[in-house]
């Protein structure tokens, strides 16, 4: 029985031994790359082919060439430029397209591909080959007609920016008018990236009226100019923000005092008085006192009583004593909510504001020369509430903001002196998802105070003392949030959260070698290069036959 438990358990490790090694080499097959399949990836950045060895003495190098892309699926042609030159490799686990690229440097010979084909060639008969190439390149630019291609732009710019208006605020002294300004920095346009991609023989010019992009070249040139004007010519998103300023303050303060005095008189006009509470006048205007004693500074009193209990009593004989209670208790909130909003184009600045100017008036004494006459200086003072903004939209919908909110407020005027400007404001840099809520920043202001008026040695008396103190507390809580929401707007696009609505990117090949021309726009001029003969301009719509360029000197 036991024997047949020993056979049964090998069996069945047997079988799991099996299966354990078919996995294993189905996963080691499946990590192997078909040869095949790598002779397509020769010539990719990055790419490492299998490891190869190999070891050959005076062989020839077409027939070393030929072993290597017949086995990995390389289709090849090999000039006759390339002689039969004898060459010893001795090559141990190397990748197989280093081998192939060191053993083609080895007798310079370089590789052209068209297509699925690789010709391999003389490194020199190549480079031969390219520059006649060139030249008839240059031939055929200087025999091909030009013509003139008038493309007007949308969104775009073709030179410079849109003028801002200039805003006026404010005087300036002595009752004269002054102002200030703000106007917006000049772009380039489309101007300069068109210039840079026109052909020796190329030119362009600007309408400013009709913002139009004027261009004459060689037919290839001018569809590749209006492919990219057509992917640059488009509507950028715009960003509505809308920013909340929440200001919200809570107070709270808490005054009781007690106040006491005590009169005493006697025989032949004696008297004796004392406390905390000031002893009240005569009808005369005199006091009670005989004016040998001060009156205390009523500093035990309440400074908000508003309740008060009073108390007068007479103790035995002449002797009479006063109490006063007085107490009292504020409490008040208050919540400031302001929501400048504004709505800006992608990567452009906008602001908005909404402010007061406070006269602040200077008076200078007067110059002995002037007849000593003050001189009145006014200069106003911004009390703004702004926001300024730059967003730039993301692919992933998400809103990169150069934010600035600020809220200002004057706090209470006293006469004669210049207000005071309560400022909140904040400036950071974020990033917010389409349609999101972010709180940008917050600032807590917390005071408490307690404060205590006493008589010395019989403020301390337990239970006692209280009849000889004041106790004031105050709590003065300021809190100031900033949320922002951005939204993404795109009227010409589907108006979905979360996404930016910007076109993919294309790729334009360019058809002739870029002559980097001068314009009609630049700042400084271009000195013109020695003339060369020119063709006439034939017009875009009745093209005609043109001569033959003359040779370049």
């Amino acid at each position: 029985m036991n024997s047949l438990q020993k056979i049964c358990g090998i069996g069945k490790m047997a079988v799991i031994a099996t299966i354990l090694t078919g996995l294993i080499t189905s996963f080691a097959m499946a990590q192997r790359v078909d040869p095949a399949q790598e002779g397509r990836k020769y010539g990719d950045p990055g790419f490492r082919g299998e490891p190869i060895a190999l070891a050959v003495v005076n062989m020839d190098v077409r027939d070393i060439l030929s072993h290597i892309t017949e086995q990995y699926g390389i289709n090849f042609v090999i000039d006759k430029s390339v002689k039969a030159v004898p060459v010893t490799v001795n090559l141990k686990d190397v990748p197989w397209n280093i081998a192939l690229d060191s053993i083609l440097r080895s007798q310079e010979l370089g590789v052209q591909v068209n297509g699925n084909i690789l010709r391999v060639a003389d490194a020199k008969t190549l480079a031969t080959e390219g520059e006649i190439v060139r030249q008839a390149m240059d031939t055929q630019l200087d025999s091909s007609p030009l013509y003139t291609e008038f493309i007007r732009l949308n969104y775009a710019r073709a030179s410079g920016d849109l003028q801002r208006g200039t805003a006026t605020a404010g005087t300036s002294s002595g009752g004269s008018g002054g102002g200030s300004s703000a106007g917006g920095s000049q772009g380039d346009g489309l101007l300069p990236i068109i210039k840079r991609r026109l052909s020796r023989r190329g030119s362009i010019e600007v309408d400013g009226r009709s913002n139009s992009l004027i261009v004459t070249d060689v037919r290839e040139n001018i569809d590749a100019v209006r492919q990219l004007v057509a992917i640059l010519d488009q509507p950028e998103p715009q960003v509505e923000i809308e920013a909340r300023i929440v200001v919200a303050t809570r107070s709270f303060s808490r005054d009781i005092g007690v106040q006491l005095a005590g009169l005493v008189t006697g025989a032949r006009g004696a008297l004796a008085q004392g406390g905390t509470l000031p002893v009240p006048q005569t009808g005369g205007g005199e006091q009670q006192t005989g004016g040998v004693m001060t009156q205390p500074n009523n500093d035990m009193k309440s400074i908000i009583p508003s309740t008060v209990i009073g108390l007068t009593t007479g103790l035995f004989g002449t002797a009479q004593l006063s109490a006063l209670i007085s107490a009292g208790e504020q409490k008040g909130e208050a919540k400031v909510i302001a929501t400048p909003r504004v709505t800006a184009l992608n990567n452009r600045s906008a602001v908005i504001e909404s402010k007061t100017q406070i006269p602040v008036v200077t008076i200078q004494p007067g110059q002995a020369g002037a007849g000593g006459v003050a001189l009145a200086t006014t200069e106003y003072v911004d009390v703004p509430l702004k926001l300024e903004i730059t967003p730039q939209i993301t692919d992933v919908g998400t809103v990169v903001l150069e934010v600035l909110a600020e809220n200002s407020s004057t706090a209470t005027i006293v006469a004669g002196a210049p207000p005071a400007i309560n400022v909140q404001k904040m400036q950071s840099q974020i990033t917010v998802p389409d349609g999101g809520t972010t709180v940008v920043g917050g600032v807590l202001f917390d005071d408490e105070r307690e404060g205590q008026d006493r008589t010395p040695g019989l403020s301390r008396i337990p239970l006692l003392g209280y009849l000889f103190k004041r106790k004031s507390v105050r709590r003065d809580t300021n809190e100031i949030l900033f949320f922002i929401t951005p939204r993404i707007y795109r009227p010409d696009f589907p108006n979905t959260t979360g996404t930016s609505g910007t076109k993919p990117s294309a790729t334009i090949i360019q058809p002739v070698p870029m002559g980097n021309p001068s314009s009609n726009s630049d700042k400084t001029p271009v000195p013109n290069p020695t003339p060369r003969p020119m063709l006439p301009v034939t017009p875009a719509t009745q093209p005609a036959e043109v001569p033959t360029a003359p040779e370049r000197p």
